[in-house]
This record gives structure tokens, C-alpha cells and sequence, in this order.
């Protein structure tokens, strides 16, 4: 008696005779279409679609054999010395140009495309926003407290800001480059919405150092218009580095206005309470050609702001950017498309199937 075929395996045999050259095919069309760039995946999560390949597979080749319907015979061996044809071997291809296409649609689903990185010119300014971080912002006075109200203004004056590039410096008694400048408002709206007392250390006001930082990384910038917004609730009582009046000469040299907003109420006294110096605040404003806000509630903070917005000129700059250049999933859909048009032309002939 011949040995029995391991027929269950026919179907993924025809897999890869028929799947090898289909890629093969595609590579060498996505090779000429993509022009040596990368690919990449624009919307990768359909990829989790490839597992519908394998509950097809599954069903097709097993599932559906087991339920299939079978004729009994009285004499077996003579049936079994009949080997089977060509295309009783073959009688799984349908499902295999199923399984394939269900492959290929997945692909096309994920995106695949190709970038470029391009310098490109955009019309904005170089923002820099140095915020203070000492303990003195959790105060009240405003709602929630400073801290709290300054980080909503801070985040729907990003959310405007659309083709400017904006950083983000802060400081108490140490200064920190929480972001540098960047056009994704995204990331940098993520940062000022994690912003906590305690990020740098907080018993301390160093305005001077803070406003040196935010000007030293402004000047890594191209932009020929850079601003900073300064915002503070205090008075400067430590500068290891800069004193606020010598920082003021440095963004005067640079061309840098500086805009100050100091927020809340002077609770300087006998029940203690911060000190706030609104003439030093002014004083820099003034020097650099920006402009005082003094506030005291939210709306007030929030028109600050708005006032600033109208106050900045754009200027061009050069941004690198990474842009789509060529979509590919073209060529899946189109092998989706041809392997289950051929699929359905078999399901007519001598594949078909009858209940």
C-alpha cells in the first residue's frame, strides 16, 4: 500500500509557490517607485489585519475539510492505488489566492509610502516662553493657583501658534531647557501640561538666569524675529550666573524683545508672602522693547497673552521637514485586486465548490 500523501500541507506549498513570486513582483515595483527613499507605514495598526489571513487559512484548510461532506465505500483499496490529479491536488488554490489577498489588503491598509526630508521656508517667529517654577506659584490667588492657571494660557497660546517655532525654559532657584525651540505643538503642549513645583529646585526666583538661558537657546534659532514671554510672580532674590538687568543687555544686543507678565497679587507684610517687583519687570520690558502685563485674575493673564499674539511680526525661516512623497499601497490593493478576481474565476470552474 503507497504511502499516504501529506496532503494537509498541499495549501501552504501553494502558498509560497505563489506567494514568493507575487513578492518578489512587488518588491521590484515598489523598488522602482520609491526611488531609493525609505518606506514607511503611515497607519501601521491595520497590519493587526494579517491576522485575518490566518483565521482564513485556518477555516479554509481545516475547518471546512472537516465539515465536508464524504461517500463511503465497500472496497477502499482500490480507491487508495488511485493517486490523485492535478487538479485534486490543486483544489485548494481559490483559498490560497483568498489567503493572499487578504495579505496583500492588509498591506495596502498600513500605507506603505516613502519620505523626504526637504529644508522649507514658513513664515513665523521664534518663540521662547521662560516660565517660573518656584513655590510661590502654587498660591491661590488665581484659580486652582498660578502654577495651574499659567500652564492653560501657556497651552491654548500654543494650540494659535501654528507655524512658529516655540520653546520652553523654567526656573526657581535653577534654571532647565524643558523643551528646546520645536514646531511640534503637540510634544511641546504635552510638556507644559506635566509641569509640576518640584521640576527644578524651588526655593528661589533667579529671573536673571532664567531670561539668559531662554536667549541662549533662542540664539541656536534663524528666525530674524525672536521673542520672549517671561512670566513670573516674584522678585529676583538669587542669580548664580545672570543678574535680570545684565540679561536685559544681552536680548537688547541680540534684537530680542522681551514681553513680562507678572502674575498676582504683592503679599509682602506681616502675615509674609512673596514680593513681587513690578518695576524690575517693567525695566526689561521697556530695555528690550517688549511689553509689561501686570495680572491679576485669569482673564487678565489670558488677555496678556492675546495682546502679545497681536504684537508679533513674522519673519521667514527654514525648517526641515519630513513630507510624503510617494504613496505605494497602490501596487497591494491592485495583486489584492487581481488574486481575487482570479479567485472568483475558479470558484466558476472546475474548483467550484458544491454543497
Amino acid at each position: 500500500m503507497p504511502p499516504r500523501q501529506p496532503r494537509e500541507l498541499w495549501p501552504y506549498g501553494l502558498i509560497v509557490a505563489i506567494g514568493a513570486p507575487l513578492a518578489l513582483w512587488l518588491h521590484g515595483a515598489i523598488g522602482d517607485a520609491r526611488h531609493g527613499e525609505p518606506v514607511g507605514w503611515k497607519d501601521p495598526w491595520a497590519l493587526i489585519l494579517l491576522g485575518g489571513a490566518v483565521l482564513v487559512a485556518w477555516v479554509a484548510f481545516h475547518l471546512q475539510r472537516q465539515r465536508a461532506a464524504t461517500m463511503s465505500y465497500a472496497r477502499v483499496e482500490q480507491w487508495r492505488r488511485v493517486r490523485p490529479g492535478a487538479v485534486a491536488r490543486l483544489r485548494s488554490l481559490p483559498s490560497v489566492l483568498r489567503v493572499l489577498a487578504v495579505v496583500a489588503l492588509a498591506l495596502a491598509l498600513a500605507r506603505p509610502q516613502t519620505y523626504r526630508t526637504e529644508d522649507i521656508e514658513v513664515q513665523g517667529i521664534d518663540i521662547m516662553i521662560v516660565l517660573d517654577l518656584s513655590r510661590s506659584m502654587e498660591e491661590r490667588d488665581l484659580s486652582l493657583n498660578r502654577l495651574d492657571a499659567a500652564q492653560r494660557t501657556i497651552r491654548n497660546f500654543i494650540a494659535h501658534r501654528r507655524s512658529d517655532r516655540i520653546g520652553l525654559v523654567v526656573f526657581g532657584e535653577r534654571t532647565m531647557v524643558q523643551c528646546p525651540l520645536t514646531t511640534d505643538r503637540a510634544a511641546l503642549d504635552q510638556i507644559v501640561a506635566e509641569l509640576a513645583l518640584g521640576d527644578v529646585p524651588d526655593l528661589g526666583t533667579a529671573i536673571g538666569d532664567g531670561l539668559a538661558l531662554g536667549l541662549t537657546t533662542l540664539r541656536r534659532g534663524d528666525a530674524s524675529s525672536r521673542v520672549v514671554i517671561l512670566l513670573s510672580d516674584g522678585d529676583n532674590n538669587i542669580s548664580e550666573h545672570f543678574a535680570p538687568e545684565e540679561a536685559a543687555r544681552i536680548a537688547t544686543e541680540m534684537q530680542v524683545k522681551v514681553f513680562t507678565v507678572l502674575v498676582g497679587e504683592d503679599r509682602t507684610g506681616w502675615l509674609g508672602g512673596n514680593a513681587v517687583n513690578p518695576e524690575l519687570m517693567t525695566s526689561i520690558a521697556q530695555q528690550t522693547g517688549g511689553r509689561f502685563f501686570r495680572v491679576g485674575d485669569d482673564d487678565s493673564l489670558r488677555d496678556s497673552f492675546e495682546a502679545v499674539s497681536k504684537l508679533l511680526n513674522k519673519s521667514a525661516h527654514r525648517v526641515t521637514a519630513r513630507v510624503p512623497d510617494a504613496e505605494l499601497f497602490v501596487w497591494f490593493a491592485i495583486a489584492a485586486a487581481l488574486l481575487l478576481a482570479v479567485e472568483r474565476l475558479l470558484s466558476l470552474t472546475r474548483w467550484r465548490r458544491f454543497p
